[in-house]
């Protein structure tokens, strides 16, 4: 239970002339921020403390949040299998800490039941991802937000499921949640300068789509790519010979992890590389520290590809 009388009396020391109590004061709410971060946000929005108080009551809730979402990165990164749709979720918090996690997995629900029910009988590997597409983009009306293609909204779980647009990298982790977990083998392929899908032959694959589990579509499972989606063109299936085209489009000379399937890890990264790109140009300098300072504490450089 939260002892209201010493919240109160540490937040008053915020307000303290000498820095070194501030500083005492403000790690000492720090290490019991699970505790006191809750009636905290509540204080803040009320107001009652005054301006002044409250812009550093604002600063500390930050700071506490940003402990809680380190602390749960780390967890992500150190778990054996890590879930891209959770880095998604981490990557969110930048923006909004305390997002509705129930009004995202409502969403996320009722499309993966309405793709069930049509899919229901189907086999064929396309027309799988034919089907899901009619759900995807046609029932449901995700599309490439090509007009306003670097807000950051299109990076944010919420703001994506909300107005049904995102980016190459959103909307794929979004159609390769539903997917797996109507136990389709898709895949996230790393490709420069756009983000896709591939659609994977896995070795001892079972043909019956309820016998593949979500937590069974690993990348060491795959045979080879059958072939690719792109979601932000409302799911359109291609080849390998047109990823070929597409490198001597943009003069990049191929590698085979252009083809390949990759590690959830690089999916966050280049979220983030969105997120910071995207903050520049909205010369949102807070929001692009703040995506600069987790780069920093995963290891990943700005430039890094």
């Amino acid at each position: 239970m939260v002892d209201h009388k010493k919240l109160h009396a540490l937040i008053t020391l915020l307000d303290d002339p000498d820095k070194e109590v501030v500083d005492i004061v403000e790690d000492q709410i720090l290490q019991s921020g699970d505790e006191f971060a809750d009636p905290l946000e509540e204080v803040w929005l009320s107001g009652q403390y005054g301006e002044k108080l409250n812009k550093r009551i604002a600063e500390v809730l930050k700071k506490i949040q940003q402990n809680r979402l380190k602390k749960d990165l780390t967890d992500w990164l150190s778990s054996d299998h890590p879930d891209p749709m959770q880095g998604w979720i981490l990557a969110s918090r930048i923006q909004y800490p305390n997002f509705d996690m129930g009004l995202v997995k409502a969403h996320i629900s009722r499309l993966k039941i309405d793709a069930w029910v049509k899919l229901s009988g189907i086999l064929n590997p396309i027309d799988k991802i034919k089907t899901l597409n009619h759900v995807f983009f046609e029932v449901y009306g995700f599309q490439g937000n090509s007009d306003n293609y670097h807000s950051p909204d299109n990076s944010i779980i919420t703001r994506v499921l909300e107005t049904k647009k995102g980016n190459p990298i959103s909307l794929s982790i979004l159609y390769m949640f539903v997917a797996q977990e109507l136990g389709m083998p898709v895949f996230g392929i790393n490709l420069p300068q756009h983000f896709v899908l591939g659609y994977c032959k896995l070795y001892n694959e079972s043909q019956f789509v309820e016998n593949l589990k979500r937590e069974d579509l690993k990348l060491d499972h795959i045979e080879r790519i059958m072939f690719y989606i792109n979601p932000f063109s409302k799911g359109q299936v291609f080849t390998e010979e047109s990823v070929d085209a597409f490198l001597k489009v943009i003069g990049v000379e191929p590698k085979s992890s252009f083809y390949n399937p990759c590690e959830s890890i690089e999916i966050f990264k280049r979220i983030l590389r969105n997120m910071h790109f995207a903050y520049s140009e909205q010369q949102n300098l807070e929001k692009q520290k703040e995506v600069e300072e987790i780069m920093r504490f995963i290891g990943q450089t700005r430039d890094e590809e």
